[in-house]
This record gives structure tokens, sequence and C-alpha cells, in this order.
């Protein structure tokens, strides 16, 4: 058993690590971040695929030819099976004037019968040699997607899968496909960084260039919660004197945040039931790591249609990038409510929803490091906030709507539904 003295010097050792690493980032200027400011470090095509699609391109803006490619085949080439990879990719892509580096490819029209279609994130081609790059930083995995990248241009055509940490897609992306083999998956915290320190040794000081590359470094570095070398280090020499404790800490930890998401979800609730009334319907719908765990909220009267309020995604993954959000769910019933004022739509049965917003108009996502803090902290000012906004938004939503769809109305949906039955 892990020894509790020994957890908390761990912990105390590891808080003054970070501590240093957030003063020294002022001290540097990298708290400052030109993608923060413009509320663009998240956009997984307008930003990530957009300036790495750049870079890759030999005859991009930043007219350094086809150096910044070369090393990135040098990086993805470890990842292959081949021997000699680097070299192959090389004969391939490098030496070649023909290549083309595009973002947002078409691949023809989804079709699941054949498990084809789509739109590739960032394609590198010459010819009849592809690289299809799948971009994911919060965005949900689609169906069958790794299956039909893999499947176009067969015969030479590697698939990679980068996100932030290097997870592996869902298995509804990939089916029966194994990463390591049939595709192969990059990180943004390892692979896409140790590549921009690579290029940022070709690039002269000085230079706008350059100090785009490090800025883009400093985004994916705090999206990751990245250290520099030097802490990163530190912390891993104080670990490894901690072997049990660390693993200890590690196995409780997402435990710990499950917990505190789903106090908030049980809080919410009880406030929206105790606010809405008899006349409403309260319910959990998914457990709270599910990419939607949400509340159905259902008037009474709405009873047999499909017609509901739902708030979600509690897990801070899912609809809507993990913004929670309160939205108008009608699944079969879209002919009928046609003349709603549409807000936010999100896909087929969320044509109307609404972000749920912090006091300083931003979006509020409970798996980052901003509201965990407050969800952390049940007796403070912060989460009764957080709480009360929630709760207060969500009412003024369903209420707007509740008085925007008559009872005669709801009649036609629940005649719909039993007629698709």
């Amino acid at each position: 058993m892990a020894n509790v003295r020994n957890m908390e010097h761990l912990l105390h050792n590891t808080k003054k690590i970070v501590d240093h690493h957030h003063k020294m980032m002022i001290a540097k200027g990298e708290h400052f971040n030109i993608f923060s400011v413009l509320g663009v470090e998240s956009k997984e095509n307008k930003t990530h695929s957009n300036f790495l699609a750049e870079l890759l391109n030999p005859k991009g803006s930043h007219l350094q030819g086809n150096k910044f490619l070369k090393l990135f085949m040098e990086i993805i080439g470890k990842e292959l099976s081949e021997e000699n990879a680097c070299s192959i990719l090389s004969e391939k892509f490098i030496n070649s004037t023909t290549t083309i580096v595009t973002t947002e490819f078409s691949i023809g029209n989804l079709n699941f019968k054949d498990i084809e279609g789509g739109r590739i994130d960032i394609l590198i081609e010459n010819r009849d040699n592809k690289i299809c790059i799948e971009n994911k930083i919060y965005a949900q995995d689609q169906e069958a997607q790794i299956q039909r990248y893999c499947n176009f241009n067969k015969n030479d055509n590697d698939v990679f899968y980068l996100t932030l940490n290097g997870d592996d897609p869902h298995i509804n992306s990939k089916g029966e496909l194994e990463s390591g083999k049939d595709f192969y998956n990059l990180s943004y915290q390892d692979h896409i960084v140790e590549w921009l320190e690579l290029c940022l040794k070709e690039v002269p000081n000085f230079t706008s260039l350059r100090e785009a590359i490090n800025q883009y470094i400093l985004l994916i570095k705090k999206l990751t919660n990245t250290l520099n070398m030097e802490q990163q280090k530190e912390l891993q020499d104080l670990m490894t004197n901690y072997l049990e404790e660390s693993s200890y800490i590690a196995k409780n930890y997402e435990k710990m945040i499950s917990n505190f998401k789903n106090d908030f979800r049980k809080e919410v609730k009880q406030i929206l039931e105790k606010r809405l009334g008899f006349k409403f319907e309260v319910k959990v719908s998914k457990a709270i790591d599910n990419q939607y765990s949400k509340l159905w909220i259902q008037p009474k009267e709405w009873k047999d249609s499909e017609l509901k309020f739902g708030l979600e995604p509690f897990s801070g993954k899912g609809n809507a990038k993990g913004h929670l959000f309160i939205g108008l769910y009608n699944k079969s019933s879209l002919e009928l409510l046609k003349n709603l004022p549409a807000e936010n739509k999100l896909n087929n049965v969320w044509h109307h929803t609404r972000p749920i917003l912090t006091e300083d108009g931003n979006k509020v996502k409970l798996n980052d490091l901003y509201s965990l803090k407050k969800l952390a902290r049940v007796e403070g000012s912060e989460y009764e906030i957080l709480l009360n906004r929630v709760v207060t938004q969500s009412v003024e939503f369903i209420n707007e709507y509740v008085n925007l769809i008559p009872s005669k109305l709801i009649g036609s949906i629940k005649e719909s539904k039993e007629s698709l039955n």
C-alpha cells in the first residue's frame, strides 16, 4: 500500500515544479499565445490542419522548400513497419517536384456499405503515393472513419491517426484494423513537438516564421499540459523515487475527476427539479465518462413523444467539441418543428442548442483544468456561480422553447411517432 506521507511529499514537490514552470513562462512571455488570444486554439481544421499542412507543403509560404516535409518523414518513418521506411518515404515524396499537400480532401460521398468516402484532414500525395492524416483535437470519431481512409488508394496509402496524446481511435472508427499494422497513431505531445523543434533549427533567428512555429509549439504544450525538458526531467526523477505512490496517484486520478463531474451532474439535476417543478421530469442518461453523458428534461405533457430537452456533455467530450450545452432533441419530428428559430445546429437531432456560458462569456467545458478546479471546491463561491449559471441558462432555454411549442403540435408529434412504430 502506498505511503500517505510519501504521496503528500510527491504532490507537494510536483506542485513546486509546476509553479516554477508557470513562473518561467511568465518571465519569458510565453503565457501570451496568439492562437489562444484569437480563440482558435482547438479548431482542428482552421488552425491545426491548416498550420501543419502549410509547413508540410514544399510550395508553402514559408519558402523553405521540402525541408519541413523531409523532417516530418523522418519522424513518421520511425512508426512504419517496413525496414528503411524513411528512405522509402523520401523517394516517394521528398525527391519529387509533384508532391502536393491538401487539407479537407474529398474521397467521395460517404458509403457505409462499401466503407468508402469522407474528407481527409491532411493528404500528402505524389501521383499514386498517398499519406492520409486524420487530425483529432477534441472531436469524436466518425463511423468507420479510419476504415474508410484505409480503403482509399489501398495499394499505396499510409494512414495516420493524430491526437493530442497518441490515443487509439474508437472501435466504431477502426473496426478490426490494428494500430501499428493497418494504420499508425501519432501524438501532438511527442511526434509533432519533436518535428517542430527540428524545424526551428532550420529557421534563422528573429524571423516571423520562427516565432510562429514557436508559438504553435507553446500552444501544443498548453493543450497537452507539457513541461519543458528540464522540468520534465525533474518531475521524472521525483516520480522515480516514489514509483508506488506515483502509480497509485495515476490510477486514482481519473476516478477522482469522474466523481467531481458526477457529483456536479447530481446537484444540477436536483436544482433543476426544484426550479422546473412537478410538471417536468429530469433523468440521468449515460455514465459520466461516456462522451454523451447528459440529463434529459421533459415536460410531462410531452410524454410518449420523442421531443425533449438535453443538457450535455458532462464528460467534457462528444457533441459541441465537449462544451456544455442545453438543447432541444427532436429525433423524428423535424418537419413539424421547422418553424422554430433554429440556433446552433449540431446534427440531425440537435437543431436547437445554446452553449452554457461563464460570467465572462466563455463556453463551459467540464474537462478542462479551469472548470475542474471549480468542481473540486464544492464549498467555494466559484463552484456556486458555475452551478447557478448552468441551471439558470438551462431553465431559460427550456421555458423559452416550451412557450414556442403549443400542445396541439405535441399531439401531432406523438401521432407521428406512433405511425413510425
